[in-house]
């Protein structure tokens, strides 16, 4: 089940996010001194800044246990555009479309919100990222963005939130 999540699950939230992230940093050589913005290194304080920003915090949920969770929101400088935000799985609930289901409910909020398109940016080296945003219609916009405290290029794919990944049940 998707649902937004509380502060009390928060400590859950963070754990999904750093095991999530935990397989990217190590794969593209992500560190704590290197990129310490990455939610793989995040504290309690970096998971409330990101929602104090205004995002919501959902979560995909499996009895009491969080699995996955994204941060889903309106940008602050692209008009009828919502941001996917730190979308992660735990490692252990891959492949069982936990992802696919957060990225629907993203999408479903946005446009319920009044916005034409959900997007998000991704370590532009990700081509397994890359390409499994792109199964679920997102396309890539613009490539190898570079940003002050990042070692990598980053991407920005969108998805137009008509889209059917958004009739998505899970």
């Amino acid at each position: 089940m998707i649902t937004d999540l509380c502060p009390n699950q928060y400590a859950a939230a963070l754990a999904v996010l750093r095991a999530g992230f935990a397989t990217v940093a190590a794969e593209f050589g992500l560190t704590e001194e290197n990129t310490p913005s990455n939610p793989a290194f995040w504290t309690d304080a970096d998971l409330q800044r990101v929602v104090a920003r205004g995002f919501q915090l959902i979560g995909a949920e499996v009895g009491e246990r969080v699995l996955g969770c994204a941060f889903v929101g309106p940008s602050q400088s692209r008009e009828h555009t919502w941001e996917l935000r730190h979308l992660a799985v735990h490692p252990d609930a891959r492949h069982h479309g936990y992802g696919e289901a957060l990225v629907a409910e993203a999408g479903r909020r946005a446009q319920a919100a009044g916005a034409t398109v959900l997007r998000i940016g991704i370590v532009a080296d990700n081509q397994r990222l890359s390409d499994w945003y792109r199964r679920l219609g997102f396309v890539t916009v613009s490539a190898g963005e570079r940003y002050p405290g990042l070692v990598f290029a980053v991407d920005h794919l969108e998805l137009m939130v008509d889209s059917d990944v958004l009739s998505t049940k899970r």
